[in-house]
């Protein structure tokens, strides 16, 4: 795995943040795993004379540093990378709502929800007066 970036100026943006998810991830793993071993750690950095504390940022600091270039290794082998730059690719074509036919479309789908609301309430209305009525609820 080298550290060479694989077709350099293409989905950048993708590849910028699936190396941000990425590397959180993998730092979030990794540290996780520390803090299982972290009374074994704690011993082992009083033995060396630094602080519990200090010792156990610096591991964290050392585990995301190595998780940034494992995940720069991986994100550049070129199936990757060219599944990234298609994605991009695919992103490009999208075409994307202006503000108003959000707002319409966000207005469209409030007033659907709150009139299934009340359509439901008066359907369980009804049918509890039914069964009130019928003495169904009277067990």
């Amino acid at each position: 795995m080298a550290l060479t970036t694989y077709k350099k100026t293409q989905g950048r943006p993708t590849r910028q943040i699936a190396l941000c998810v990425v590397v959180v991830c993998l730092s979030w793993l990794l540290v996780q795993t520390g803090a299982l071993a972290r009374p074994l750690l704690k011993t082992t950095f009083e033995f060396v004379g630094i602080g519990a504390s200090i010792g156990w940022l610096f591991l964290c600091l050392v585990l995301v540093g190595l998780s940034g270039l494992l995940a720069f290794a991986l994100l550049n082998r070129p199936r990757w990378a060219d599944f990234l730059i298609s994605v991009q690719a695919e992103i490009d074509k999208v075409t994307w709502p202006s503000k108003a036919e959000v707002r319409k479309a966000t207005v469209v789908v409030l007033i659907l929800l709150v009139s299934m609301a009340v359509v439901i309430f008066l359907f369980d209305v009804i049918w509890q007066w039914v069964f009130k009525t019928i003495g169904f609820l009277q067990i």
